[in-house]
C-alpha cells in the first residue's frame, strides 16, 4: 500500500505516530530534504518514534521511508500534458502533430498507471502466476492482442498458458481449471457477462485469480484474489480507438513478466543462452 495513504489512513497509530503521519500529510512541499533529526524536532517526538512507524509501514527505517515518499511526491505532483485520450488528435493536424499527442498520450497513461500500482500486489501476483501450473487468459477483442504478446513472452519462461476466451471456448476452458492452476481476467471496464460467470466458478472451486481492469469497484475486481488497476479515462464506445487502455494493459503485462522473470532470473537467462546456442547450432547444420 502507497505511504501516503497509510499516513492517511492512521490504522492503529499510537498518538505520537499520529501526530508525524499529520505533520508529514500537511507539510509535504518541504518533506523531502527533512533528516530524521529534524522531523522528531518538528514533531516533538524523537528518533525510536519515527523509526516505529516506518517499520509499522513495512519499511526498513527513514531512509526507505524517505525514499518512498520522494516517489510518491514526484508522481502526485508530476503534470501531465493534457491529452483526451478519446480524441487525442484533430482534423486538420499535421501528421506531425499527430505524432506528438500519440507521443503525449503513451507517456501520460504510463506515469498515470505507475502512480496506481503498488509494490506488494505486482510482488503477489508474480509469485501466484509463477507458482501456478498453468495460467488461463480471459480476454476480449483488443485485449485478446495484448494477452496473446503476454502469453508469447511467458512461454519463454516455459509457463504453461493458455487464451480461454480464444476460439468462443471459455465454458470449455473454465471447467478444466484446476486449484493448481490461476486465471487472469485483462478487462477495461470489466462488464462482460461471462466473465461473472467464471468468477463465480472460480470462487466456488477456490481457484485464484487476477484482475486488470479500470474498473476498480466492479464485481469482478472486488471478488478477485488480486486486482491490478489501470486508469480510468476511456469513455467506451466515445472514441477514436482503444489508445490509452491498451498502452496501459501492455505495460502492466510487461511489468508483471518482469516481476515473474525476476523471481528466477539466473535460471531464465541460462536458459536463453542455452535456447540462443541451440539455435546457432541449428543454422550451422542447415548450412552444411
Amino acid at each position: 500500500m502507497k505511504v501516503l495513504l497509510q499516513l492517511a489512513e492512521m490504522k492503529q497509530f499510537t498518538t505520537n505516530e499520529q501526530s508525524i503521519a499529520t505533520y508529514i500529510l500537511t507539510h509535504q512541499e518541504k518533506m523531502l530534504p527533512f533528516t530524521i533529526q529534524e522531523l522528531a524536532k518538528a514533531t516533538y517526538t524523537s528518533h525510536s518514534a519515527i523509526n516505529r512507524l516506518t517499520h509499522k509501514l513495512g519499511l526498513s527505517g527513514f531512509k526507505e521511508f524517505s525514499l518512498s515518499l520522494a516517489r510518491e511526491f514526484e508522481q502526485n505532483q508530476h503534470q501531465l500534458t493534457e491529452v483526451d485520450v478519446n480524441y487525442p488528435f484533430s482534423l486538420g493536424e499535421s501528421s506531425i502533430q499527430i505524432a506528438k499527442e500519440i507521443a503525449d498520450l503513451m507517456k501520460n497513461t504510463i506515469d498515470k498507471n505507475l502512480s496506481l500500482i503498488e509494490d506488494e500486489l505486482l510482488l503477489q501476483t508474480a509469485q501466484l502466476l509463477d507458482q501456478a501450473e498453468r495460467i488461463f487468459i480471459y480476454a476480449l477483442g483488443d485485449s485478446q492482442i495484448r494477452a496473446k504478446s503476454f502469453q508469447n513472452k511467458l512461454f519463454k519462461i516455459n509457463k504453461y498458458v493458455v487464451i480461454a476466451t480464444e476460439l468462443s471456448e471459455w465454458a470449455h476452458h473454465t471447467l478444466n481449471v484446476t486449484t493448481r492452476d490461476c486465471a487472469l481476467f485483462l478487462t477495461y471496464h470489466g462488464n462482460s457477462p461471462s466473465y461473472t460467470k467464471v468468477s463465480r466458478y472460480l470462487q466456488h472451486e477456490q481457484i485464484p485469480y487476477v484482475t486488470i481492469t479500470a474498473n476498480h469497484q466492479g464485481k469482478l475486481a472486488t471478488s478477485s484474489t488480486i486486482c491490478i488497476k489501470l486508469p480510468d479515462d476511456e469513455v467506451k464506445l466515445a472514441k477514436i480507438g482503444t489508445f490509452s487502455s491498451q498502452i496501459a494493459l501492455e505495460y502492466v503485462l510487461n511489468v508483471i513478466y518482469g516481476c515473474m522473470y525476476k523471481i528466477d532470473y539466473k535460471h531464465h537467462m541460462k536458459n536463453t543462452e542455452e535456447s540462443l546456442h541451440k539455435f546457432n547450432r541449428s543454422d550451422m547444420i542447415d548450412d552444411i
